[in-house]
């Protein structure tokens, strides 16, 4: 009896490392599967980085070439305003300059034959200052 309970006991042990091996060979079979979609899934990632990268890259040159041209017209405007700022400086000057002297010089009655008066004078010398 012996004999036939240690087959048994024996058979019993076959049995389970039969199922342990198969059941290993199923997980490791279950592994590889689902590395294989994990990878796929990166791969596919990837993908859709790479397009979105692109997409992105183009977006920015566009927006890089209206950022100089905004950029240029800035410094363009910038430089006008200056101008005329200066301009306009000159011109209170001028006005300023001018209303002293009328304060200092005493009015005269009738200008000199052959001269023109100072007021018809003067839009000649702010019409040359303002081109």
């Amino acid at each position: 009896m012996d004999s036939a309970a240690s087959v048994a006991e024996h058979a019993a042990a076959d049995l389970r490392r039969f199922r342990r091996m198969v059941s290993n060979r199923e997980a490791a079979r279950r592994s590889r599967l689902r590395k294989q979609r994990q990878l796929e899934d990166l791969r596919s990632r990837v993908g859709r980085l790479r397009l979105q990268k692109r997409t992105m890259s183009e977006h920015l040159a566009s927006v890089s070439v209206v950022t100089a041209a905004y950029l240029q017209d800035n410094d363009r405007l910038a430089a006008e305003f200056a101008a005329l700022r200066s301009r306009l400086s000159d011109i209170r000057r001028v006005i300023f300059l001018r209303q002293l002297q009328r304060l200092s010089v005493p009015p005269l009655s009738l200008p000199a034959a052959g001269t023109v008066p100072r007021s018809a004078n003067e839009p000649l010398i702010l019409s040359s200052l303002m081109t």
